[in-house]
């Protein structure tokens, strides 16, 4: 045997691995089955430990929509007691919507199902299906509800109207 290969020889004459050998196997077994109980608690621990940190992301990022609305509320309970109903109502209620758009869109929110496209039956839901004088077959000939998406997420289907093509004439003899 190679001398390289040989297990040290301590000074009372017994060979030595390391020290980490327990003799008796009843206390290698509950030593094991403790360093698996501290390894079962330390994860539940850290499971627990993520889902609260989630939960206050999640809340902390809903407190921030809520707080950007509100202001979009405001506006709208100001135009609502205002006495002038006409034109300037009209105005801001415009500018409302566009106020709550532009706050939608920053949180990802982007609006789909255009009258014209091609239909997808994985992201539209097709309500009705008709022929259309001025719509290719598979298209959108109308939208009666866009459809939402929240960062590449589907939130709400589009409902669409589906063209089957030209309508056929019969003629009359």
């Amino acid at each position: 045997m190679h001398p390289a290969h040989q297990t040290p020889v301590l000074k009372n004459g017994s060979h030595s691995k390391e020290k980490e050998k327990i003799e008796d196997p009843a206390e290698q077994a509950g030593a094991l089955n403790d360093k698996y109980l501290r390894l079962m608690a330390e994860f539940d621990n850290y499971k627990r430990r993520s889902g609260q940190e989630r939960d206050r992301l999640i809340e902390a990022a809903d407190e921030q929509l809520i707080k950007e609305l509100i202001e979009v509320r405001e506006n709208f309970e100001r135009a609502f007691a205002s006495k002038d109903q006409g034109n300037k109502f009209v105005l801001g209620m415009k500018l409302n919507y566009a106020k709550l758009n532009s706050i939608l869109q920053k949180h990802g929110l982007e609006a789909y199902g255009e009258r014209g496209s091609k239909f997808d039956p994985e992201i539209h839901e097709a309500v009705l299906c008709a022929p259309s004088e001025s719509m290719p077959d598979s298209h959108i000939s109308d939208v009666l509800e866009r459809g939402y998406t929240v960062k590449g997420k589907i939130v709400k289907h589009a409902k669409v109207a589906v063209s089957s093509g030209k309508p056929e004439h019969d003629e009359v003899l």
